[in-house]
């Protein structure tokens, strides 16, 4: 068996071992992190953990708005067109971040007053993150560019001890000293720093240049349209924290990214099968025949299902989760794990609509929707969260994700009409109907949440369905690996 599993990975072509290497990695990171959460919140007072979250939920914010996402899809981009210039692209990518980064950082040294008023976090935190910002994209950049060569040996090693390193020192220092948040954030910030400023040093001796406006103009005319559609999703995925702790207090952000993290469990789910979903799609809208046609049918119908199953274990087991990822202090958790584990089957269902966008290139059509759901997400907290509290947060959450989902349903179905093909290549009748039973299933959670039977009645029944309906389920996920 080991021997047949050894042949069939030197079988693998090069792209599919990094592609596989990298996924492992990205699951290894959100899982050691997930591990470590149990062990902070126990370390560290509710209201201390919840700057921790305020302070990751703010540098999402300042690294898009330092860095332009320029590691994304406009690295590849430019890796491409400037194929004998390769080395000098990646190092004026990194002089670009740093200009940038120095300008924003110009904004804190005028205003900082303003910076901490709308943050809500203190001076040397916000330099904190200007720090990373100053040396990790060079990090970024260089894994970036392994990535695209499909050299993922050195690069998985270096990303998982960065990550080992930094949680080992941020355990040890926060449970052996007082600084509290401070003792959770320095260690990895300084092993960010000190190996950013590695590869920043090294991207410079391969590319000889910081400032090349060729590249620069190349960069900023590609990315500067995206900007919005980054913006958005970091604002759907990170405001409700910035405003919790503005609004209702620092210690419910605590208490709020509990709930959130159980989540999470769900979406490494939904990250690990899109990664395969969308090369599979892709293929199959790229065959047209009814066939290929069927067969994205059934696959949507099943993963969508699967989902449904594993939210529905997730938040019947919310109390426990609860309890297992922080101390008492954070029981009130609970009561948001319907909304925000019933977000996540929203997310998947926003994955499968908008990969059909992107394989027929309308891209604006997913910025305009991201934009719509962000400027909605901010709206619903800033009327609900005054007056219903932080829980107010889980539900806005659910609510801009159907509306996102919706947004993105009926996009794909006019660009598939535009193209004259059948408005949709799913089941949406059997969507909405998972869809509908999941907000049931929540709500009926929320009711018997004191009654622990009744809960894990239920856990046995959706069990019970899986291993029913196993073979079908393993049969999809062999599909989509094929």
């Amino acid at each position: 068996m080991l021997l047949r599993l050894v042949n069939k990975a030197r079988e693998m072509s090069a792209p599919v071992k990094a592609s596989a290497c990298f996924a492992i990695c990205a699951l290894l990171q959100k899982g050691i992190l997930l591990i470590t959460t149990p062990i902070f919140t126990r370390l560290l007072p509710p209201d201390q953990y919840g700057i921790y979250s305020l302070y990751a939920s703010c540098l999402s914010f300042v690294t898009i708005l330092c860095t332009l996402n320029l590691n994304y899809n406009v690295f590849f981009k430019g890796y491409t067109e400037f194929d004998d210039e390769k080395d000098a692209y990646v190092s004026s990518m990194e002089g670009l971040t740093t200009f940038i980064t120095l300008l924003v950082f110009s904004t804190f040294l005028f205003a900082s007053d303003i910076w901490t008023s709308l943050t809500g976090l203190p001076d040397e935190l916000i330099f904190c993150m200007f720090l990373e910002m100053l040396f990790a994209p060079a990090w970024y950049f260089w894994l970036t560019k392994q990535r695209a060569e499909y050299k993922y040996i050195a690069a998985s090693i270096i990303t998982v001890m960065m990550l080992l390193v930094s949680t080992v020192v941020a355990v040890v220092a926060v449970w052996l000293t007082s600084y509290g948040v401070l003792a959770r954030i320095y260690p990895v910030v300084a092993v960010d720093v000190g190996v950013g400023m590695f590869f920043y040093v090294l991207n410079l001796i391969r590319g000889h240049k910081l400032v090349s406006l060729k590249f620069w103009k190349f960069a900023l005319e590609f990315n500067l349209p995206l900007l919005p559609h980054y913006l958005a999703d970091t604002v759907l995925s990170q405001a409700d924290r910035v405003m919790i702790s503005s609004i209702n207090g620092v210690e419910y952000t605590a208490i709020y990214s509990v709930a959130y993290a159980v989540a999470m469990l769900v979406a490494l789910f939904n990250s690990s099968v899109n990664a395969s979903l969308i090369p599979w799609t892709y293929e199959k809208l790229h065959s047209g025949d009814e066939a290929s046609g069927q067969s994205i049918r059934k696959a949507g119908t099943g993963l969508s299902i699967a989902m449904a199953a594993l939210s529905c274990v997730a938040i019947a087991m919310g109390p426990e989760l609860v309890a297992i990822l922080g101390p008492r202090e954070y029981a009130e958790a609970t009561i948001i794990m319907p909304p925000v584990g019933m977000s996540v089957v929203l997310m998947f269902y926003i994955s499968l609509f908008t990969n059909v966008e992107t394989y027929y290139g309308e891209n604006q059509y997913v910025a305009l929707v991201s934009c719509i759901g962000a400027v909605a997400n901010i709206a619903l907290n800033a009327i609900l969260l005054p007056l219903f509290g932080f829980a107010a947060a889980g539900w806005t959450t659910f609510a801009c994700y159907g509306l996102m989902a919706a947004g993105h349903w009926i996009f794909m179905r006019r660009v598939r009409q535009e193209k004259g093909l059948s408005p949709s290549v799913y089941n949406d009748r059997l969507l909405l109907a998972v869809a509908v039973g999941l907000f049931c299933f929540g709500i009926v959670m929320l009711a018997v949440y004191g009654m622990p039977f009744v809960r894990y009645l239920f856990i046995v029944a959706v069990f019970v369905s899986v291993f029913i309906k196993r073979d079908e389920l393993l049969g999809l996920y062999r599909q989509l690996k094929k």
